[in-house]
């Protein structure tokens, strides 16, 4: 199953055709014939999304709304409201994620449904005022107050024609504390491309051409400057599929595209609200993800890659030369008495010499492969289709650029700028070496560098020495 959905309706024929409907797309299908039946469901089992039918009076509908947000485990979970259109104000500012017309066809139904479950398995079911960032009220509708993002965003309003995005920028902005900018699809793209994409883009379905604003929504998502965006479209009341197919391309909601009439105008700045605090979320998620990831594979004294980085790395760069049959060279280096330097200018002192090393390593190596802190004093250079001769032209360039000028200490107790140098070992893929197993052939062949550096060490440190034995040229 690729969901469970709870249907609360009182009507038993409404919850029976839900049940048909949803259990062909391959829904799990819980029903519940009321409130309090449906919370106890709602409490008790899992349910990724809540379907509120149209069987169930208005008042209760909202009762149920606001009850499963009281829910701590399912705070979060994106409820569907089946009412009439004069209600659907009613359901949102009670709590609902989206509404429908219980008249609606099959193709609608099911697309905001799979909407709602993209987005809950995102995690962006959230509660406007449980997102950080968002802040209470900022203006009202009818003595409702709405809730927005303290901090402006870009908006682009994108209709069929400059008169339609001008009336939508007059109705939206007394309510949106947002920068509202009126655009065509061409303007769209080019701001795009010189990287001022919008936060968010309310886009008619229709523009110029039939269908064209759907294909800017695809446009706009495939690109990278754009694609982590909020989108709305507007289509015709009398254009249901219109809005199926936006939901089922990426847009995150649907508003009607006239939005003359008070009700529709609050309806679409809830909307908007909905989708910018969704996108904040995904934005603080997403860089959080980022700096986990960078915060797993670097060091963060040097800023170069980690050991537990560098070592899959070489293992993959193993299997690719044992493949094409290529070079592939390590370099082990390792600061010669580095321990003087901490025991006589302090441990900041040492590493202010670490960083500076790192980034002369770094400065000679550069694209062609890639440099890691092994930990201590001990770096690693992996560099493929590198051949030892090479490798050893380039181990020798790295102890010219270390050793070739002072590392100044920017300390008060360091005792004056210290001059380093580098032991370094270096082992290539040997032929026989393409024949056996690359995760261990990897592990010998840092083995090898290894050692090499051990021996220039006790040959009298600062050189390069080469492993023995016969290896790929």
């Amino acid at each position: 199953m690729t969901g469970q959905i709870l249907i609360a309706d009182a009507q038993a024929t409404n919850r029976i055709t839900l049940k048909v409907r949803l259990s062909a797309a391959c829904y799990d299908i819980l029903t519940a014939s009321g409130v309090d039946q449906a919370m106890q469901a709602a409490e008790t089992q899992r349910c990724d999304l809540v379907i509120v039918g149209s069987g169930l009076p208005d008042d209760e509908q909202a009762r149920l709304c606001a009850a499963l947000r009281q829910i701590p485990r399912q705070r979060d979970i994106p409820v569907l409201v089946l009412c009439r259109d004069d209600m659907r104000l009613s359901a949102l500012r009670a709590g609902a994620s989206a509404v429908l017309d219980p008249q609606g066809d099959e193709f609608m139904l099911l697309a905001r449904v799979r909407g709602l479950l993209r987005d809950a398995a995102q995690g962006l079911g959230t509660p406007l005022d449980a997102i950080s960032g968002f802040a209470e009220p900022r203006a009202e509708f009818g003595g409702q107050a709405t809730v927005g993002p303290a901090v402006a965003q870009r908006i682009a309003l994108i209709a069929d024609r400059p008169a339609r995005a001008l009336a939508w920028k007059y109705a939206l902005a007394p309510y949106l504390a947002h920068r509202l900018q009126v655009r065509d699809p061409d303007q769209a793209l080019t701001d795009v491309a010189a990287g001022r994409a919008a936060d968010l883009y309310l886009l008619a379905a229709d523009i110029d051409q039939p269908g064209e604003g759907l294909r800017l929504l695809s446009e706009l998502r495939s690109r990278p400057a754009s694609r982590h965006a909020a989108f709305i479209v507007a289509t015709p009341t009398e254009r249901p599929d219109l809005a199926a197919i936006a939901l089922d391309l990426g847009a995150g909601d649907t508003v009607p595209l006239l939005l003359a009439a008070p009700d529709r105008i609050e309806t679409a700045v809830i909307a908007i609200d909905r989708q910018l605090a969704q996108k904040a979320l995904t934005d603080q998620r997403r860089t959080a993800a980022e700096r986990s990831l960078t915060w797993a594979m670097t060091d963060p004294l040097t800023g170069l890659y980690n050991r537990r980085y560098a070592l899959p790395r070489l293992a993959e760069a193993m299997r690719d030369a044992q493949t094409r049959g290529s070079a592939l060279s390590v370099l082990v280096m390792d600061i010669d008495r580095f321990k003087q330097i901490n025991d006589r200018h302090g441990h900041a002192a040492g590493d202010a010499a670490l960083r500076e090393t790192a980034s002369r390593i770094e400065r000679v190596v550069g694209l062609s492969g890639l440099v890691a802190r092994m930990g201590g004093e001990e770096f690693v250079a992996i560099l493929p289709g590198v051949s030892v001769r090479e490798a050893c032209a380039q181990a020798e360039a790295i102890r010219a650029e270390v050793m070739g000028a002072d590392i100044a200490l920017p300390f008060e107790k360091a005792k004056g700028p210290v001059r380093l140098t580098l032991s370094i070992g270096v082992a290539s893929l040997r032929e026989r070496d393409l024949f056996e197993e690359a995760d261990a052939t990897a592990e010998a062949l840092l083995d090898r560098a290894d050692r090499a550096m051990m021996a220039a060490k006790s040959k009298g440190r600062n050189r390069v020495i080469p492993d023995r034995g016969h290896i790929a040229a």
